[in-house]
């Protein structure tokens, strides 16, 4: 399994399509624009700032919690299956609303109880808990903000709503550290600023290369299989 983690707008969905075309596997995303509940919760958190966050943060984060982990149990059976949100990316975003005041200490002790009890179920059957590889999209806040723009939402628009730079910076950071501490599993950096893999295609078969020779390293592709999928895509 494959956990894809970075910030708002970092290109998480992007790189899991081209990942999991690559490799012949499920793709499991996020969905915001296609799963009403997290849409409709999502419009709320971003509707009023600190005060929507703080007013909505819970619920949202326990919504978000319930489709990462129906998701999970899916991927769990599958071979290199690639996500784009997890119960980690969900961790981490729960806990800087905590550590910013936006969940208070009696909600977050409920999300943790619901997130460490669905941990529980899938661990052991037949999976560890923790992926094979983690992906980490790191990204310049300000070049996290020209994406995010890009992708022409209205509810995360900054032009409408500039109090949102702050806590889009918030987010950024909080995977900084996240990314700096991590240890549960191997972990593979790639770098928004510099490999675009977005619009080139020599960045996105370097980004693509420095994760599947990692899967190759780790036991979990067949070095033969990486050239033939490495050889096809360079053909392209």
């Amino acid at each position: 399994m494959i956990y894809i983690l970075g910030s708002i707008g970092a290109g998480k969905s992007t790189l899991t399509s081209l990942l999991a075309e690559d490799l012949g596997s499920s793709a499991y995303y996020e969905n915001v624009d296609g799963n009403g509940m997290i849409h409709d919760m999502l419009e709320k958190f971003y509707a009023a700032g600190a005060e929507s966050r703080k007013r909505v943060g819970v619920m949202l984060q326990i919504a978000f919690l319930t489709f990462r982990y129906q998701q999970l149990k899916r991927a769990i059976t599958e071979e290199n299956a690639v996500l784009d949100s997890s119960l980690e990316s969900d961790f981490v975003m729960a806990s800087q609303l905590h550590d910013n005041g936006e969940i208070d200490d009696a909600d977050f002790n409920v999300y943790l109880t619901l997130s460490q009890e669905m941990q529980a179920n899938v661990n052991g059957s037949p999976w560890n808990g923790f992926p094979d590889l983690a992906v980490y999209l790191k990204i310049d806040p300000d070049h996290e903000l020209a994406q995010i723009a890009a992708r022409g939402r209205d509810m995360e628009d900054v032009r409408d709503k500039p109090e949102l730079v702050a806590y889009y910076h918030r987010v950024n950071k909080a995977y900084q550290n996240w990314a700096a501490g991590y240890t549960h599993s191997a972990l593979v950096t790639v770098d928004r600023d510099k490999l675009d893999f977005v619009n080139s295609m020599d960045d996105r078969n370097t980004a693509l290369d420095l994760i599947e020779s990692k899967l190759v390293s780790l036991g979990k592709l067949d070095r033969f299989e990486y050239e033939e999928i490495r050889a096809k895509r360079m053909g392209k």
